[in-house]
Formats: structure tokens, C-alpha cells, sequence
């Protein structure tokens, strides 16, 4: 298993949507994808793994932060159509932007990675920083690692293993029971 990570660099305008942000600067984009070989990819569709998360994030958490700017856009959109056109005119196209650009904020800004997103094409990720970059491949690798692991046991799930469970000293034997009941 490879993890193949491009970086890219655009120079921000004055202002951008995506991210929607004000002032000039950097962002950096970083397109992670997994190269598998011949092995893991059949034991990635024999255990149907393809479809799994690697990282689950609070999808109410993702549209709360992709609602926020996008609401900031439908304003401002009622705000410049009510001076145009009419006040419905201007409610109607105000939630129209405001629904559309949550999806593509949630698109861009979710933390959810699913294995097939690496597989097909790989995902793009933006970052503000080169901390942000390097804090995100650095975690990009680590959840790989996670899903090797997997792999590596996935080739033995259909054999029976033994693990011996030694039996511990009798005031052990009562901890471990009572920090059990505290869980």
C-alpha cells in the first residue's frame, strides 16, 4: 500500500468563495490517494471495504460549519437582489444560495473520509497553513497505517486463533472487575 500526496499552492485573491474568505494570501490544496496492490485490493472487495470509513466526523457538526458561511452568502445575496428586484425575488434567490452553497462547503470542509474516496481519484483537502498542511498529511499517513493493519489481518479473519488469557492475582482480579462496573 502506497499513500501518493500532491501538493498544490494558489495565491488567493482579494476574495475567494472557497473557502470563503476575505483578504489575499495562500491556500494550499493536498490530494491524497492509495495505491494497492493486487492482494489488498481483493481483500478490500472481499470484505466489501471499499465502502468503509476510515475517519467518521459529526455530520451535524460539518453542516453547522458549512451552513455558517453559506448563510453569510444568502444574506448578502437578499440584501443586493431586495435593492434589484422584489423582496420575495430576493428571499426566494437568498435561500436558493444559501441551500446550494452548504452542499458545496460541506463537500469541501467534512472531515469524513470514506476508503473508496482514496481509491477513486483520490480527495483534495484544503488547508489555510502549511501547519495545516503538514498536520494533515502527517494524519493522513497515521489513518493509513490503521487501514494496513486491517488488511494485514483481514487475511487471517477466517482462521480460528487462540488467545491465551492468563488468570490474575486475586486483589488484580478485583480491580480490573471494579473498574469494569465504573465504565
Amino acid at each position: 500500500m502506497n499513500l501518493l500526496l500532491d501538493r498544490d499552492q494558489n495565491a488567493a485573491s482579494i476574495f475567494s468563495l472557497i473557502p470563503l474568505r476575505v483578504g489575499s494570501g495562500v491556500t494550499f490544496t493536498l490530494h491524497a490517494t492509495l495505491e494497492l496492490d493486487q492482494e489488498e485490493e481483493a481483500l478490500l472487495q472481499k470484505y466489501n471495504l471499499t465502502k468503509a470509513p476510515l475517519v467518521i466526523s459529526d455530520p451535524i457538526e460539518d453542516l453547522k460549519q458549512s451552513f455558517r458561511p453559506a448563510l453569510f452568502l444568502g444574506l448578502i445575496t437578499f440584501v443586493v437582489i431586495w435593492f434589484i428586484a422584489s423582496f420575495s425575488t430576493a428571499l426566494g434567490l437568498a435561500i436558493l444560495v444559501t441551500l446550494v452553497m452548504t452542499g458545496v462547503y460541506f463537500k469541501t470542509l467534512r472531515e469524513q473520509i470514506i476508503v473508496s474516496e482514496l481509491l477513486t481519484g483520490g480527495r483534495k483537502f484544503r488547508c489555510d497553513s502549511i501547519v495545516a498542511l503538514i498536520e494533515k498529511e502527517a494524519y493522513l499517513e497515521y489513518i493509513c497505517g490503521f487501514l494496513r493493519q486491517v488488511l494485514e489481518s483481514a487475511k487471517h479473519w477466517h482462521d480460528r486463533e487462540a488467545l491465551p488469557i492468563p488468570p490474575l492475582k486475586k486483589e488484580e482480579a478485583k480491580q480490573a472487575v471494579l473498574k469494569a462496573l465504573h465504565r
